[in-house]
């Protein structure tokens, strides 16, 4: 998981959606898809949105929809512009480690209405991605869905965050291209 994007501690999903501790790692599977981070604030695990999304809807009675994952969203879009603003934050364009997997996991866990916004998302990333002559179309197309601007669009539909037009996204798909050169573990997993 990019440490860049794991937003929010247990702590803020407990105030957000208004539960227990204990009720949220009941939650949770072990091992947990964390990033722990003791070197500078927020401290602690951190989760990404993508993986809340995919565990609470996986592990709750009640998933993560509605005015629930609206806070969510709101709060994850907020820590993250607050992060953006401040010095030495790199931007969110890594997906982190194993991001085929996290992709599937995610778009597994999609409503219809979300899953035909991710949709959206892998076609225009394909078309990006074929019109800018990068390799590994497919597994762009497949990971990009876990990237927060992507992520937001598909859970909310807010357009705020994509990349404009042709040229725009031709650029964002170049950069994540190169940041997210698929890894020896994920070689041998395909």
């Amino acid at each position: 998981m990019n440490p860049i994007t794991a937003t929010m501690r247990a702590t803020d999903l407990c105030v957000l959606l208004n539960v227990a501790p204990r009720s949220f790692e009941r939650w949770l599977p072990r091992p947990i898809p964390i990033h722990v981070d003791f070197s500078a604030a927020p401290r602690g695990r951190m989760y990404a949105l993508p993986e809340v999304v995919t565990l609470l809807r996986a592990n709750r009675k009640r998933g993560l929809y509605g005015d629930n994952l609206a806070r969510v969203v709101a709060y994850d879009t907020g820590e993250r512009a607050e992060r953006a603003a401040s010095p030495g934050f790199p931007d969110d364009v890594w997906l982190g480690g194993t991001p085929q997997a996290r992709a599937e996991a995610f778009r597994a866990a999609l409503t219809d209405e979300e899953g035909e916004r991710a949709r959206l998302v892998q076609k225009a990333t394909a078309h990006a991605a074929l019109v800018a002559g990068v390799p590994r179309v497919e597994r762009l197309r497949q990971i990009t869905i876990i990237h927060p601007a992507c992520v937001r669009f598909i859970l909310t539909g807010d357009v705020e965050e994509l990349p404009v037009g042709d040229a725009g996204w031709a650029a964002w798909i170049k950069a994540v291209d190169v940041v997210n050169i698929p890894t020896t573990i994920e070689k041998e997993a395909a």
